[in-house]
């Protein structure tokens, strides 16, 4: 339980710097459930500007794209995974941008940093979509 609790506090301390060093419409919005079938504003920023488009939760944008606001990589393996808001901002951002680095991307890596705590713990939240 100790380390479940460490994990937790270092993920919260994590994403807490992560927003210090962010601008732009991009933002942690914490762990944040969302339905698949329902509409979800996806918002990002990128080295084009600040971007916010309305998406259907679950829907296939493209190639790789089939679950959009699911956590993980397209529709996953079979293991369960969260469907969140800041899952949708990263899945929209990786999207019109191409995107592959994870953190490191140029245009969607703050938003790889804001979903990490939903994949690591949005399940747990009980996001099943």
């Amino acid at each position: 339980m100790k380390i479940i609790k460490r994990v937790m506090l270092l993920s919260a301390l994590l994403m807490a710097f992560a927003n210090i060093a962010q601008a732009g419409i991009s933002k942690n919005e914490g762990i944040t459930c969302v339905s698949k079938g329902s509409s979800v504003r996806a918002q990002f920023d990128d080295s084009r500007g600040d971007h916010s488009k309305f998406v259907k939760v679950g829907s296939k944008a493209g190639s790789n794209y089939g679950c959009m606001g699911r956590c993980g990589g397209d529709c996953g393996w079979g293991a369960p995974s969260a469907w969140t808001k800041d899952c949708m901002d990263h899945d929209q951002c990786s999207f019109e941008n191409g995107s592959t680095g994870g953190s490191s991307d140029s245009n969607c890596g703050d938003e790889f940093n804001e979903a990490a705590d939903d994949w690591t713990f949005g399940v747990i939240r009980g996001c099943r979509g």
